[in-house]
């Protein structure tokens, strides 16, 4: 019975040793996401583009309100600068017909599922880069960025998605 056991936790342990020696790869490419400022567009799961910050900004920022409320605390409205998302996907010309949903990816693996209308809608799904002129700085730092997804008509920001990295449409 002893032997069983033992032999189940070196199995069960190598199990686990295989599986983070892969992840890693995995949790190294996100972190030099978020260091590098690029930001990954998906469709379907198929990698489309990574853009840097300058060519984001180039798409056309855009100064826009939006309330942050945080558990137990009053809204307090802040001036974010950042680019509509659905820009992004216009840039690369990606048709949203029949897609019904852009899944936002955080660094640490928080995934915010968007509805492809609230998406489309004008003044209202950013990937903000600045809060009141300064840059949302990185986890790191004690940031929230290099990019912030934020609706801005999501009046108790619970869908939002601080260190994001990459759009999925789906």
């Amino acid at each position: 019975m002893k032997r069983k056991i033992i032999l189940m936790i070196v199995i069960l342990a190598s199990i686990v040793g295989v599986t983070a020696y892969m992840n890693r790869r995995a949790v190294e490419v996100k972190k030099e996401l978020q260091e590098n400022a690029e930001f990954v567009i998906k469709d379907n799961g198929r990698e489309i583009a990574k853009l840097n910050m300058k060519e984001i900004r180039g798409l056309g920022e855009i100064e826009f309100g939006a309330n942050l409320k945080t558990s137990g605390k009053e809204p307090i409205a802040y001036k974010y600068t950042g680019v509509p998302l659905k820009k992004l996907f216009e840039k690369f010309e990606i048709d949203l017909k029949g897609k019904s949903a852009v899944i936002v990816s955080a660094v640490d693996g928080y995934t915010v599922a968007v509805d492809i209308d609230k998406v489309l809608e004008e003044d209202n799904v950013y990937l903000a880069y600045m809060r009141e002129g300064e840059p949302l700085g990185n986890r790191e730092d004690g940031g929230k960025g290099p990019y912030q997804m934020i609706i801005s008509k999501d009046k108790f920001s619970q869908y939002w998605c601080k260190f994001a990295i990459e759009a999925d449409i789906k």
